[in-house]
């Protein structure tokens, strides 16, 4: 491959979602027991009802779908956010915006100072009535997706691999975090999961999360002070189409590359950029995991953070993202792959 494009390899979830291991029985308790919640900042919204963060923050941008029947307000002002609402009560707040008040974190902090004052376990149970959900975090998790119990609250701290800090911060309700299993997962008593979508709302949640791709590599890419990228409509044809003949295929990263090479399908929609790249992943359940997933990774980071590139396209399809990138310049010049 010439050094003008990057074609990375698909980045699979480590995490087998919607493979929960029953157990018959559990030994002592691990984890979980939960600090006192914070009494300021955006957390204290999880479990509030959603006038309370209309007072605070006024009316979203827009309201978008998901894939766990909660629906996304989507607050693109600062502090920028994102907020999970379900049957009138918020269950989650997302954000990596640094002007967000994340008490007792910020945007940025160092994850050794994290370490410092709050205990990281590796096992956490999350007990809700009878039942008992217990979430074991691999040493990759430890380093870049802690997870820290509060009381009826758990935050999950997406952090840069490479300087150590903050990215963003998940403040979550113990149901919601069950839901989304992040994380490996046995229990004992019942399951709790969401309904699958049907296929309209599915389409909805894709292109959903294709603009939330989209906003949280910008807001990435700002906080790394690179330039912003334009939307591009072509690479986001190009993308979708991706992601579909990956399903199609069942393509994973176990398998070979599919038939038509990146420069070829750019080249289909009429694009000859003097660099590009794309970025592929497949089972996050969100885009949040996914942009985070790439960060985390160096060949797909390396993308991501490419001060060069100029225009982006997303393209998802039932958990399957393809994000396109190239470099707009004036003269055009052809690519060539080795």
């Amino acid at each position: 491959m010439s050094d003008k494009v990057s074609e990375n390899e698909l980045l699979e979830s480590p995490v087998q979602h919607g493979s929960p291991i029953a157990v018959p029985e559990k030994g002592p308790s691990i984890g979980g027991e939960g600090m006192p919640r914070p009494t300021e900042g955006m957390s204290v919204l999880v479990g509030q009802k959603v006038e309370k963060m209309e007072e605070q923050y006024g009316e979203p941008s827009r309201i978008e779908p998901s894939s766990f029947q909660y629906e996304w307000w989507i607050y693109t002002e600062e502090p920028r956010f994102m907020a999970g609402v379900l049957k009138g009560k918020v269950n989650q707040i997302y954000t990596a915006d640094s002007t967000s008040d994340i008490v007792p974190f910020k945007i940025g902090q160092n994850v050794q100072e994290i370490h410092r004052f709050t205990p990281i376990e590796s096992e956490i149970d999350v007990k809700i009535q009878e039942n008992i959900y217990t979430f074991s975090l691999n040493s990759e998790d430890i380093k870049n997706r802690i997870l820290i119990p509060y009381e009826n609250l758990f935050v999950q701290l997406y952090i840069d691999q490479i300087d150590g800090g903050i990215e963003g911060v998940r403040f979550i309700s113990p149901s919601t975090l069950v839901k989304h299993q992040p994380y490996d997962m046995t229990y004992l008593g019942e399951m709790m999961e969401a309904p699958k979508p049907s296929s309209t709302v599915q389409t909805e949640v894709d292109r959903a999360m294709e603009r939330q791709t989209f906003e949280l590599t910008n807001q990435l890419r700002q906080e790394h002070e690179l330039p912003l990228l334009s939307y591009n409509d072509k690479l986001a044809i190009l993308s979708r189409k991706h992601s579909q003949e990956m399903i199609f295929r069942k393509y994973s990263s176990h398998e070979e590359e599919p038939v038509q090479v990146y420069t070829e399908r750019l080249k289909s929609v009429g694009l000859t950029p003097s660099k590009a790249g794309e970025n592929i992943a497949f089972n996050y359940i969100d885009a949040i995991e996914t942009v985070h997933g790439w960060l985390n990774s160096q060949k797909h980071r390396d993308v991501l953070l490419n001060p060069d590139f100029t225009d982006t396209g997303i393209g998802v399809y039932n958990k399957y993202y393809t994000q396109a990138f190239i470099a707009q310049i004036e003269t055009e010049q052809s690519i060539e792959e080795d």
